[in-house]
């Protein structure tokens, strides 16, 4: 899978994200670029960020998971009280709605794990990664 260019850890992480997760995303319903993505429902937004770690190396990235919830109307209730809030998706995520890591969602025995990073490592493959990945995304 890997080129005779050499890859960094970022490249990497790009590579796996623009190759499998965005895809996988998208076959669950979610739209989006980059590594925001949102799902819509008839009453609510839905959204899935993966962020990564500020600590990284040349050989490896570890990241994890934003998940959040918004309710429609509680948007639309929003610009009617505060015009001055932006209409994009972006700003929808920003000023109100549930957030969490998915450390706080996925639990073992009814309690909630909490932190919940995932490492990359650069030139190792990363398919079962990102079906793992995707997996949280599906149960929680």
């Amino acid at each position: 899978m890997e080129s005779e260019i050499e890859r960094n850890a970022q490249d990497w992480f790009r590579f796996m994200v623009d190759t499998n997760l965005a895809p996988g995303l998208r076959a669950l319903g979610f739209f989006g670029v980059g590594r925001r993505f949102r799902i819509e429902g008839p009453k609510h937004w839905g959204e899935v960020a993966v962020e990564q770690s500020r600590s990284f190396t040349a050989r490896a990235v570890r990241f994890t998971l934003h998940i959040g919830v918004m309710s429609r109307d509680e948007w639309t209730e929003q610009l009617r009280v505060r015009p001055y809030y932006p209409a994009s998706e972006a700003a929808k995520a920003q000023f109100m709605g549930w957030q969490a890591p998915i450390g706080d969602v996925v639990d073992v025995g009814g309690f909630p794990i909490g932190e919940l990073w995932w490492e990359l490592e650069v030139g190792r493959p990363f398919q079962a990664l990102a079906r793992e990945v995707l997996m949280m995304v599906r149960e929680y």
